[in-house]
């Protein structure tokens, strides 16, 4: 399963062992020495291996950008099939949360259904975007405005 970490907490100029990064990231020491299999620089010649904190940050920092998915104007992202839908029948429902972010601009949840699955979609924007909102998709349903 993809995890998310946290590169900020990494000190660029320390060398870490495989154990201090399997505690610092709470994994288990394989997923580690798994990461120097894909390709995780270690210091040669060292045992117990070493690995530079400014190329740990990097490795994870790439690996991370991999598993992103790029969402086009009217696409959802959708967990069960793992990538970029677009709505069945590009049919949304509008539901606002109540919360307002910046200067009073109300926020609310784009909800659909994956065109190929079934499955129930979201994606969150602000009234700033209303209006592309309207013209990208068929708003069938406003809740709470």
């Amino acid at each position: 399963m993809a995890r998310k970490y946290n590169t900020r907490i990494i000190r660029l100029n320390y060398s870490y062992t495989i154990q201090e990064i399997s505690n610092l990231y709470g994994n288990h020491i394989r997923t580690v020495r798994a990461w120097i299999k894909e390709g995780l620089p270690k210091i040669e010649g060292l045992y117990p291996y070493l690995v530079k904190g400014r190329e740990l940050k990097e490795f994870l920092s790439k690996r991370q950008l991999k598993q992103k998915v790029k969402l086009e104007a009217g696409q959802f992202y959708c967990t069960k099939c793992k990538t970029a839908r677009n709505a069945q029948n590009n049919q949304v429902k509008l539901v606002y949360s109540g919360k307002t972010i910046g200067k009073g601009i109300k926020d609310f949840t784009i909800q659909g259904i994956c065109e190929i699955c079934g499955t129930k979609t979201n994606r969150f924007s602000n009234e700033n975007k209303l209006d592309e909102v309207k013209q990208t998709f068929v708003i069938t349903e406003i809740i709470g405005a």
